[in-house]
């Protein structure tokens, strides 16, 4: 089965100059790869891949082709990661999902097999628990560390080993006190590090007090951490990502005294922090991992990827040299093999979905392993740039313009696309199908960046904080103006569109600027702020409802004035809501708060209705949703 699979990829990728344009159904497929591994003995690749509502799994022998065994668990069940265990022997994380969050969905459960498909059981499963492996333990064949946090201990955690044979879970301890929440261990599985967080209902969420603890030898005393040596202070992001090979220094991960997160080496007898990759515009995208599961570099993303290795000595001479070489993709190593000098890596870029390749160290020779999206065109994809801006006030925005294959940068019709999150998430240059997609239909693609993003430090993500659909909304209008200042757009043929936030930022688009936007689609929005502390999954949690309070206030009349639901009446624009019956996050509420306050006054509105999550998930919804959304941008912007 697989062998003619790779053989397909293969014919495929040799037939694109015969190819003609792009499809919706090309460009939205979902058969192609989502993961490739490789064994720690490089004999076997594990590769992941989409099949209707499935992520299924096969297992191949590396150098004949042939297939070893194929793993499915059904409708809506999603194979997500698949860690090597030994050289036999993985494990595989399953969770049955219908869009990224819904009512249909369940827990992770992980299941454990032979690269044969022999000796299949699943180890790891509980309602009430979380599960983390902690460490494969290298020297161990038989058995992996799991912190182990249950829900009536508030998840602080316990060390357990746990054999992957038989499944059978034997608690180690090892601990420093009894309510940690996070453990982590030196290269060879030995408990170094630990924190414990804690935050009453006084504190600002984030801002409780931290703990951190650690050995400095493997046979040590636990002792306390002086934070204070690391300027750290409440609120600062620090998080612990591994230990070098000699194990007596830690990688972390943090921001005190910076703007943005840079990665630090922690020596543990002196206690000093020597800053090893940063970035003073933007936060580390990724750490990037070596064959021992040491940290060896960093990615960023100011515009374009951008690589940062700590030295350039040994094996890291190698990786630096690769990522050199593909300096215009985005390259990200996805496994090793230790006894062969093999590694798996993924490239992609703008106009080129991820592929995935083997690369042999040794004689640095990459090889075509399988694509995500091998029915694509590439030829036929178009170019996406970055830019930086101005916002009204000053504030610096950065943002990505794709212009259509072939056409002139002057005078075009345009979408607004906007991110969801917001604070978090942030666009990249990467290969996205929806932008290609809409680029494919002749318009111009307007992303950016606005204030409350993501991945451009604290303060600027925090700036947003009480600013949705002010500030914020503004820093979306003047990258619109921006791109018609410059010529780029046609002032009088743009849509606006976005998902989740995107959903809100798009509804609130027409509210604010009501002679800008010729149509708006808004999909699984939010529509009314006070309907969000109400309803969906976030207000269920003490943390969740301080985070409501923190981003959005308590000031009901704000709230209001800020929320699309309340102001419908300022609308103009073409409007086209789309959501799901079963979304968690953005539940029907905030759908009929829209649709409700549209039909009391009258206004005529476009709808797709779907029994599905917080986003699209079924190949016919998706194909139905993009569908109608190419049919009312071309009747709204003829």
């Amino acid at each position: 089965m697989l062998i003619t699979r790779l053989i397909v990829l293969c014919l495929l990728l040799l037939s694109f100059n015969s190819y003609s344009k792009n499809t919706l159904e090309d460009f939205f497929d979902k058969s192609g790869y989502v993961q490739v591994k490789i064994s720690p003995s490089g004999k076997y690749y594990s590769l992941t891949y989409r099949e209707d509502t499935e992520v299924k799994l096969v297992i191949l022998e590396r150098e004949s082709g042939k297939t070893t065994a194929a793993f499915a668990f059904g409708e809506n069940q999603k194979i997500r990661n698949v860690t090597w265990l030994n050289d036999e022997r993985f494990m595989m994380s399953v969770a049955k999902t219908v869009g990224f969050l819904d009512t249909k969905g369940g827990r992770p459960y992980y299941v454990v097999a032979n690269y044969d498909g022999s000796k299949r059981r699943e180890i790891l499963f509980s309602n009430t628990s979380v599960l983390e492996v902690i460490s494969t333990l290298p020297n161990d064949k038989e058995n992996i560390l799991v912190a182990k946090g249950h829900f009536n201990d508030d998840f602080a955690v316990n060390v357990h080993k746990l054999n992957i044979y038989n499944g059978k879970m034997d608690y180690v301890g090892g601990q420093p006190k009894d309510d940690v929440f996070g453990i982590t261990t030196d290269i060879s599985g030995n408990p170094r590090l630990a924190f414990h967080y804690e935050e009453d209902e006084e504190q600002e969420l984030g801002k409780g007090d931290l703990s951190v603890y650690f050995k400095k030898k493997v046979n040590s005393d636990w002792q306390s951490l002086n934070l204070a040596k690391l300027n750290f202070e409440k609120g600062d992001a620090l998080g612990f990502l591994g230990m070098n090979l000699e194990g007596n220094e830690a990688f972390l991960m943090s921001d005190s005294g910076r703007k943005t997160t840079a990665i630090y080496s922690l020596n543990f007898e002196s206690e000093e922090l020597t800053l090893l990759a940063s970035n003073d515009s933007v936060d580390i995208s990724t750490p990037i991992f070596g064959p021992n599961r040491d940290v060896i570099g960093a990615t960023f993303d100011p515009d374009y990827p951008q690589y940062q290795y700590f030295d350039a000595k040994g094996e890291n001479a190698i990786f630096k040299e690769l990522s050199d070489t593909f300096k215009n993709y985005r390259l990200q190593f996805t496994s090793h093999s230790k006894e062969k000098g093999l590694s798996v890596f993924s490239v992609e870029a703008d106009n080129s979905p991820t592929t995935f390749y083997l690369y042999d160290t040794k004689n640095k020779k990459a090889t075509f392993i399988a694509s995500s999206a091998p029915q694509i065109d590439k030829k036929s994809l178009s170019m996406t740039e970055p830019f930086k801006i101005k916002a009204r006030d000053g504030v610096e925005l950065n943002g990505y313009l794709t212009i259509p294959k072939g056409a002139a940068d002057k005078n075009l019709p345009a979408i607004v696309y906007l991110h969801g999150g917001p604070h978090g998430p942030r666009d990249l240059w990467q290969y996205n199908p929806e932008t290609q997609y809409m680029a494919s239909l002749g318009y111009a693609v307007l992303q950016v960046n606005f204030r409350g993003s993501g991945g451009y430090g604290s303060e600027f993500e925090e700036s947003g904080y009480k600013k949705w659909g002010r500030e914020m909304q503004d820093d979306v209008t003047d990258a619109t103006y921006w791109a018609i200042n410059e010529g780029i757009i046609d002032k009088d043929k743009i849509c606006i569109y976005g998902g989740s936030y995107g959903g809100y930022t798009t509804l609130m688009g027409v509210i604010r600027e009501p002679d800008l936007y010729k149509c708006a689609i808004g999909y699984v929005g939010v529509y009314s702020i006070p309907e969000m502390k109400e309803s969906g999954d976030i207000p269920t949690r003490e943390s969740g409802r301080k985070y409501l309070d923190m981003v959005h206030g308590t000031d009901m009349e704000d709230m209001q004035a800020r929320s699309p639901s309340f102001n419908v009446d300022k609308i103009k624009a073409k409007l086209f809501i789309a959501h799901g019956e079963d979304d968690v996050r953005v539940p029907m509420e905030q759908y009929e708060a829209l649709t409700s306050a549209l039909d009391k006054i009258g206004y005529p509105y476009e709808s797709m209705v779907r029994d599905e999550g917080h986003g699209f998930h079924q190949p016919k919804n998706i194909s139905d949703f993009y569908t109608k959304m190419a049919e009312f941008f071309a009747e709204s912007l003829k």
